[in-house]
């Protein structure tokens, strides 16, 4: 079956050309290069809206995240600020850390 380069789209035999974007239809799609990302844990934050509002910060500088909490959290999706025990923590990409240190202690310090 042909697909197209552009589209990822498989199309039916007798086709040579994609019917939306007009490429020329190929045998086999190439197969995608996959990055490879080290993800470190950066902090463990007492409050899940905490951890959002870092995973906030981070991204509007170009930093990818992601945050796991812990059992009662994701289970019950309870976002209080002060439930006992809870904890999130909040990795980023390995080559990020530093830069990611430096926006956590920006929003965490307190002058």
């Amino acid at each position: 079956m042909p697909f197209c380069p552009k589209c990822k789209y498989e199309f039916v035999e007798g086709l040579d050309k994609c019917p939306d974007c007009k490429a020329k239809l190929i045998e086999r799609l190439p197969e995608e290069y996959e990055v490879s990302i080290k993800w470190v844990q950066l902090s463990i934050l007492s409050s899940p809206i905490m951890a959002e509002m870092v995973k906030e910060a981070l991204e509007n500088r170009g930093i990818q995240s992601f945050i796991k909490t812990d059992v009662l959290n994701a289970v019950f999706l309870a976002k209080g600020t002060s439930t006992p025990g809870s904890f999130a923590k909040i990795f980023v990409p390995e080559i990020d850390k530093i830069s990611a240190e430096e926006i956590l202690k920006s929003i965490t310090d307190s002058k």
